[in-house]
């Protein structure tokens, strides 16, 4: 499913719509913190958080995808 079509599955699933706009913040905040070329040990912490957060939050998406019918919900 590309992006264009899971936007607009989004469009009629509150929990999908949320998901996604959690995994596009998670995913401005990993690119922050990798265009520093050094990091502190915290921050290096951080990104590696961020990014296995950035990923759970890929497969809950992944999950509702699969578990729900495309047209579900849609009239």
């Amino acid at each position: 499913m590309n992006d264009k079509e899971l936007a607009a599955r989004a469009e009629n699933d509150v929990e999908l719509r949320r998901l996604l706009a959690e995994h596009q913040e998670l995913d401005r905040q990993v690119d922050a913190l990798n265009r520093r070329h050094v990091r502190t040990p915290a921050e290096e912490l951080e990104r590696k958080r961020l990014s296995k957060l950035k990923l759970a939050s890929k497969d809950r998406i992944a999950q509702i995808v699969a578990r729900r019918p495309q047209d579900a919900g849609q009239e």
